[in-house]
């Protein structure tokens, strides 16, 4: 008998993919959770054939009922849709609550580190996630933590290379000459449907998934070997020039490329292989992405 997965933030980049990756095995059934059951993506969720459902995660009244006989629970919290750190640990308190009341088997909650614990600075859009990852573990929920990377997809929007006045492009990522991890988000998709298929393996523990581990420098060459003749580098803008920058987010970016420079925080390429061994590298995804990256670039 298939299995039920509730699936919050269905409409979106990291719930939508594990909603599509569930919905190719016959082995689960899903019943997506939007704020908006009208909303082009839910009507193509459900002609896919999950089981469209609204609830808010502001509204602890909505949660008991949309896990009502699921098997395991996906659950992903948005801090930029609010900015709102305390919001955040609120939502995601509450639908570990509802988990717990309702029996689920199998949580995977989008998961980060709490920085201000580990660094002794804040970086609310991890802290938040860290604090309900805490929380989660208090209750003895059975949860899988899975902790994202950058997107790949960012250098197509919020961090696409800027153009300079020489005819160059600047990846304005201030990670200052070190690596991080990079992911295409949609790839783990299959990644979490595997977590869900082997349970026993992976409850009770974190994974930090990763397709690769590249400087920014690194990153613009392969920018430059895919989208010739034009050519891309690396910016050297400090985390602390990036938060003055005036933007939202750019002071919770700039903390985040710090702890990134310094802690280096635990993500896997062999772990993310194991789970979905097709998962891209970034030379792989460019080459799939270079036409919307070209249509991008100014």
């Amino acid at each position: 008998m298939a299995k039920l997965i509730t699936v919050f933030g269905a409409t979106g980049v990291q719930g939508g993919a594990v909603a599509y990756a569930l919905l190719e095995d016959p082995d689960f059934k899903v019943r997506a959770v939007t704020r908006n059951a009208s909303s082009a993506k839910a009507k193509a969720l459900q002609e896919k054939g999950a089981e469209v459902v609204q609830a808010s995660l502001d509204d602890q009244s909505t949660l008991g009922p949309v896990l009502q006989g699921a098997h395991g629970v996906f659950v992903v919290t948005n801090f930029w849709e609010h900015m709102d750190k305390d919001r955040e640990v609120r939502q995601g308190k509450a639908i570990a609550d509802a988990a717990k009341a309702a029996g689920v088997l199998h949580v995977v909650f989008s998961g980060l580190e709490n920085v201000q614990k580990i660094a002794g600075f804040p970086c609310p859009h991890f802290d938040a996630k860290g604090q309900v990852e805490e929380y989660m573990t208090s209750l003895d929920l059975p949860v899988t933590f899975v902790r994202y990377s950058f997107y790949y997809g960012n250098v197509i929007s919020m961090m696409k290379p800027q153009k300079q006045e020489d005819g160059t492009y600047v990846l304005g990522i201030p990670m200052e000459g070190a690596a991080m991890d990079g992911v295409a988000a949609k790839d783990m998709g299959p990644a979490v449907r595997t977590i869900y298929k082997n349970c026993t393996q992976w409850v009770r523990r974190s994974v930090g998934f990763s397709g690769g581990r590249l400087t920014v420098q690194e990153m613009a060459d392969i920018l430059s070997k895919h989208l010739a003749p034009k050519v891309f580098k690396a910016s050297d803008m400090t985390t602390e020039a990036f938060g003055q920058l005036g933007f939202p987010e750019a002071d919770d970016f700039s903390k985040m490329f710090k702890f990134l420079q310094v802690y280096t925080p635990a993500r896997s390429v062999e772990t993310t292989r194991q789970l979905h061994p097709a998962a891209k590298n970034f030379d792989t995804w460019v080459a799939e992405n270079k036409e919307a990256l070209e249509n991008g670039l100014d």
